[in-house]
């Protein structure tokens, strides 16, 4: 049991120090993220274990894991602090015209040409002072980020995840085929021209079937690409200079649109594609989050394509 002295050499950033290095099990990550030096690092956890009497993080090549006794009370302390974040959260109210919070949101690069023209072009007029920050998911570490609050929403393809993480469907986007008003395909496209054509993918991997080539798959189509970019813009300037094909989202192709370049229906009955709102259950409670999220949800159930 600890002893009330004991207890009295506890402050806030001690558990703040203790949450971060159980979340990276890296004393270099824990500076960073919270913005101070390793040796504060070090020192806090120095203390921390003084009054725990208790090594809590063993180092174990470049990683600090934790000891029988650091599993037992993590829960608790890391609950212990969402609790306090909540409570602090919510003893403001959000106020979006006046607010100046920071949020930074997930997603892959290829996601934010259909997301971030319509969510910032709304934010302009309702919460004119609210920072977004968009940056690329890393799917690995994308619990921890969330926790740590290193991010405050992902957005992402529909796929399983399980608690803490929460999420709800954001769009229904219907996939279409966008080309050069001038291919000869824009006369009429079907199956055996599709599979026939030349194809631009986009991708930020070097390599393996993109998200529409796994649905064809699926079909038992195979529709393999002959050049891949990273971006859906560069993708369509490309397509509007050649007679490429560019399989994408509905959506992105209203937004990279251009009186270049014509969409038609892809000829292969694909699954709508379902992306994801995401956050962690946690922090669902704060008010400045409730009310992005809730606006996000929103905005983009209207713009859903069902074509």
């Amino acid at each position: 049991m600890l002893e009330h002295r004991q207890f009295e050499k506890l402050d806030l950033n001690l558990l703040k120090v203790f949450e971060a290095l159980w979340l990276h099990r890296n004393m270099t990550r824990v500076a960073e993220s919270l913005n101070i030096t390793p040796s504060a690092v070090s020192h806090a956890m120095r203390r921390f274990r003084d009054v725990l009497n208790d090594p809590l993080f063993v180092k174990e090549k470049q990683a600090m894991l934790p000891t029988a006794a650091c599993e037992r009370l993590a829960p608790s302390i890391l609950q212990a602090l969402a609790d306090i974040r909540k409570a602090l959260g919510a003893f403001n109210e959000f106020n979006p015209l006046y607010s100046h919070q920071r949020f930074v949101i997930a997603m892959q690069e290829s996601l934010e040409l259909g997301v971030l023209p319509t969510l910032l072009s709304t934010l302009q007029n309702k919460a004119p002072n609210v920072e977004i920050v968009s940056t690329r998911l890393h799917r690995d570490t994308m619990l921890a980020d969330l926790s740590s609050r290193n991010l405050h929403l992902v957005i992402d393809i529909g796929r399983a995840v399980a608690a803490p993480i929460a999420h709800s469907l954001l769009r229904r986007d219907n996939y279409c085929v966008l080309m050069s008003k001038h291919n000869p395909l824009a006369q009429g496209l079907d199956k055996k021209k599709y599979l026939a054509a030349k194809h631009i993918t986009v991708s930020n991997r070097v390599k393996g079937a993109s998200v529409e080539e796994i649905a064809l798959q699926q079909l038992g189509v195979s529709r393999p690409s002959h050049w891949r970019c990273q971006n859906y813009r560069a993708a369509a300037d490309v397509v509007a200079c050649s007679n490429a094909l560019l399989t994408l989202p509905g959506s992105v192709a209203d937004a990279v649109a251009d009186n270049n370049l014509i969409s038609a229906k892809l000829p292969y009955g694909l699954p709508a594609l379902e992306t994801h709102l995401y956050w962690h259950s946690q922090h669902e409670g704060e008010p400045g989050l409730i009310w992005l999220r809730d606006l996000m949800l929103h905005l983009f159930a209207e713009s859903g394509h069902t074509r």
